[in-house]
Formats: C-alpha cells, sequence, structure tokens
C-alpha cells in the first residue's frame, strides 16, 4: 500500500495499534489510572485550570505503557511535570500523583540501562533541575524559595531512584549468573549422558556386527553346495563387517576418554530383581501385559531408567516405599516408578535431578535417543514418580 500523504500514514498507524501490545500489564495499566485518577482529583479540589488538569493527566496516565515503552514513558512524564511547573497558582509543587509517576518511569529507565550509562544520565538530569526552576520562576512567578526545596527533594529523589535501579540490576544479574550456570551443568550432564549412552549403544551394534561377521565366514563351512560367487560375497561381508567394527572401537575410544571399558554385558529388565534386592528398600514390581523379548537398546534403557529412579529414590527419599510397573504394550514398553516420600519440594537436594546419572536428565535423555518419551514430577498427594514410553518396533 502507498501511504502518499502524512493522514494516510496516521489512519494506517491507528489501524494497526493493537492495545493488547502497547500497554503491559493489568496491574501497569490500574496504577496509571489510579495515579491520574488521584491528581486530578486533587487538581479539582483546589480548583486548577483546565491546562493544569491536562498536563497532571499527562504526567501519570503513561504509567500504562512504563514497561514496554519506557522512554514514551518518562518523556510524557516529563513533559506533564514541566508544563505542572509553569502552571498558575494554586497548584504550586507537583501532587503526589505526580511524583510516584515520574519515579516509576525513572526506575524503569535505569533498570534498563547499564550501571554507568544510569548514572550519568542521573547526572545529566540533576545538571537541568536549575534551568527548570528559572523557567518556572520566569514563566509563572513561582516562589524561587519553594521551587529551590523541591528540586532539592528531585535531586535526592533521583539519586535515591538510580541506586535502587542499581541494587535491584545487579540482585538481576546475580540471578541471571546463577540460572547460566545452572544450563551450563545441566548441559554437561546431559553431554555426559550422551556419551554413556552412546557407549552402552556401541557395545550392543559391536555384538551384533560382530555375530554378522562371524556368522559371514562361517558360511562356507556350514553351508553345503556353496559357489566361488557366494563364498566371495560372504568374504566381503565378513571384511566389511570386521572394518566396521574397527571403526567403531576407534570411536568408542574417543567416547571413553578417561573412563575405563566396561567388560561385562549390558544388563536388562531380566535382572531386575537383582536390582531391587541391592535397593534393599520396600519395592514392589507389577508387570503388566505379556513379557516379550525387547530389542536390545530397548532392553538396556529400560533397565537404567528403573535403576536410576530407584537411586533417586534412595537418595531423595530413603526409607520410602517404592513402587515398579512394567507394562508391555502392543508397540511400545511403558515404564512407571513411583515413591511415597515427601515429594520433590520437600527432599533434601530440593529436586531429583541430580544423583548418579544426573538424575531426570539421563533418563530423560536415554528415552529420546530411542525416540520415546519421559515425564517426572511431584503426585498429587506427595511423593515423586517416573513415567516413561520406549518404542518396541
Amino acid at each position: 500500500m502507498d501511504l502518499t500523504t502524512p493522514l494516510d500514514r496516521i489512519e494506517a498507524a491507528i489501524a494497526a495499534f493493537d492495545v493488547r501490545r502497547a500497554v503491559d500489564s493489568p496491574l501497569d495499566v490500574l496504577i496509571g489510572l489510579g495515579l491520574a485518577f488521584l491528581a486530578a482529583l486533587g487538581m479539582y479540589g483546589v480548583g486548577a485550570a483546565p491546562q493544569s488538569m491536562a498536563a497532571v493527566l499527562l504526567a501519570t496516565a503513561p504509567q500504562a505503557v512504563r514497561r514496554r515503552h519506557p522512554w514514551l514513558s518518562v518523556g510524557l512524564t516529563a513533559v506533564g511535570a514541566a508544563l505542572l511547573l509553569a502552571a498558575p497558582p494554586p497548584v504550586g509543587l507537583w501532587p503526589v500523583p505526580v511524583l510516584v509517576s515520574g519515579t516509576l518511569s525513572f526506575f524503569t529507565i535505569q533498570r534498563s540501562l547499564g550501571r554507568r550509562t544510569a548514572w550519568l544520565f542521573t547526572g545529566v538530569l540533576v545538571c537541568l533541575l536549575p534551568p527548570a526552576l528559572l523557567f518556572a520562576v520566569v514563566a509563572a512567578d513561582a516562589d524561587p524559595y519553594q521551587l529551590g526545596g523541591a528540586a532539592a527533594g528531585a535531586a535526592v529523589l533521583l539519586v535515591g531512584t538510580t541506586m535502587a535501579a542499581d541494587i535491584g540490576r545487579g540482585r538481576t544479574e546475580v540471578r541471571q549468573a546463577k540460572a547460566d550456570n545452572l544450563e551450563a551443568l545441566r548441559e554437561q550432564a546431559a553431554m555426559a549422558e550422551r556419551a554413556r549412552i552412546a557407549r552402552e549403544m556401541h557395545d550392543i551394534v559391536a555384538h551384533s556386527i560382530s555375530m554378522v561377521a562371524v556368522q559371514a565366514e562361517t558360511a562356507p563351512y556350514t553351508i553345503p553346495g556353496l559357489g566361488d560367487d557366494a563364498r566371495r560375497e560372504f568374504a566381503e561381508i565378513a571384511v566389511a563387517a570386521r572394518g566396521t567394527l574397527a571403526e567403531m572401537r576407534r570411536l568408542l575410544g574417543v567416547l571413553r576418554a578417561d573412563v575405563p571399558a566396561e567388560t561385562a554385558p549390558q544388563p536388562g529388565l531380566a535382572r531386575l530383581p537383582e536390582l531391587i534386592e541391592a535397593h534393599g528398600g520396600e519395592v514392589d514390581l507389577d508387570v503388566v501385559g505379556e513379557a516379550r523379548e525387547l530389542p536390545q537398546p530397548v532392553d538396556v534403557s529400560a533397565y537404567r531408567i528403573v535403576q536410576e529412579a530407584l537411586t533417586n529414590a534412595r537418595v531423595h527419599a530413603p526409607g520410602a516405599r517404592v513402587s515398579i510397573e512394567i507394562a508391555y504394550r502392543p508397540t511400545m514398553l511403558v515404564l512407571r516408578v513411583a515413591d511415597d516420600g515427601p515429594g520433590p519440594a520437600a527432599s533434601p537436594s530440593g529436586d531429583h535431578d541430580d544423583g548418579p546419572g544426573h538424575g531426570v536428565i539421563g533418563m530423560r535423555e536415554r528415552a529420546a535417543a530411542l525416540g520415546g518419551w519421559l515425564t517426572a514430577g511431584g503426585g498429587p498427594g506427595g511423593g515423586f514418580f517416573v513415567r516413561a514410553g520406549l518404542p518396541t518396533g
């Protein structure tokens, strides 16, 4: 659309204006309207002129947009305050709602600036106070002593607001640094768990490839009547399998770094009774559906998830009763491990996202690696649960 005239541009801007995007929270809108109402009521009570009434509205109403448009808010508030300085009696000094509005707008601006810029901005405003007083004395014949006291109070208010914003900015920076550090630790934990999962998957895949190599090498001796072409094909399959296995072992060396290689077979759900016995507490195991042989990655991951959930229960809810449910569904294995402990809010560490294997982070990584899902949290009556679904094919 070609907007050729200023009127066209204004009409387009009005049409595109979205009140919900322009204003902030309902609380800010209520603050702006409340300050405007109180200021207007005060002006009406002293019989102020209409221009004074308009000035106080201009100085207070912009609080409704001070978070989304802080500079617009502080600019309009400053203009309204300047007009009040030049207003004829009986307005006198700035009404309290105008002072509150100016302080809020200034505080919002200072929080958005850097520390050095904020103090520089405050210094500029303090230096502008004497010319503003001179303007008020000349334009409205105001009492210079009264305005001098107001200027001193305004300077103190500006400096105090800047200090408060500085303290708030520092607290925000500390909270952000803590959040960034926690996120970095979580990412480190997730990466370590992915490497651990990759090592386990390597052991599983390496076993399968070894079986392919062995079967290809023994096929000429176990299948009678093979022709020369078939023998060559089996020989090539065996060579390719051995080469792939060697590449995977080199990859495993990178993944394991300083971690010693595991020589024992990866455990599966068949070893749950041993795991429950090692847990030492009260554990109920319930199997739903007909148990069947699972793909080895699913079997190992299911065992590891149950193992980690039991570890979390032992660490965060010692002595709690734990229930384990293994549900065999047509295309999915669903696990649920729950305890009747105090829940995450009352646990000693405050959450269940740590411990060996990195807690919920590691379990979620395991489920995601197989295209599954995992949820965890506190129960309505206390306790903590972990529920996961692993596709079985």
